[in-house]
């Protein structure tokens, strides 16, 4: 698990102080304002203490330090900001999307392995995780009815509608369908 996780990306300037605008990846403006220190390397190189983090519409605001006028944070826009894990509020039940991506997607009755855990896909009603198969991709809506339990370890259980994953199962060697 990386110990340097992506939580924002400068979009733009505000002001003349070099306030920069953020498109923030956490899963609130109050879990952006608990996080004291971003970094501008996914390894924990070049940290920038962060404050003065608020909203204007729908956008948000912050002052890195280090970045004292708006002609140096023009030169920084498009680049991503990492936080360290650590430093990131979360439940006792929260897992980082980050923990996510890449593990095996498996049937929590069956046992049987659907694919991969390839992206999730932020939605107003829900986020929809997106499994890649041996036959395709297949879009599972996030929510209790088909996540059964995420194991950061082991894998995403699901239980999935009949149809879900028609011909989507992965066999092992040992199988009598695989040639």
């Amino acid at each position: 698990m990386k110990q340097y996780l992506e939580i924002a990306k400068i979009s733009g300037t505000h002001g003349i102080k070099g306030d920069v605008k953020l498109e923030f990846w956490c899963d609130s403006p109050d879990t952006m304002k608990k996080i004291k220190t971003l970094y501008f390397s996914e390894d924990g190189a070049s940290p920038a203490a962060l404050s003065g983090v608020r909203m204007h519409g729908r956008v948000m605001l912050a002052h890195l330090s280090g970045i004292e006028n708006p002609e140096y944070a023009a030169t920084l826009r498009g680049r991503v900001l990492y936080a360290n894990r650590d430093d990131i509020p979360r439940g006792k039940n929260d897992v980082f999307i980050a923990d996510l991506i890449g593990l095996p997607v498996i049937d929590a009755d069956t046992g049987a392995v659907y694919g991969t855990l390839h992206d999730v896909i932020e939605n107003p009603a829900n986020d929809l995780y997106e499994v890649k198969t041996r036959t395709g991709t297949v879009l599972v809506p996030a929510v209790k009815q088909f996540i059964a339990s995420l194991d950061v370890e082991n894998g995403v259980y699901i239980r999935p509608i009949p149809g879900m994953f028609t011909d989507a199962v992965w066999h092992d060697e040992k199988s009598e369908d695989t040639p």
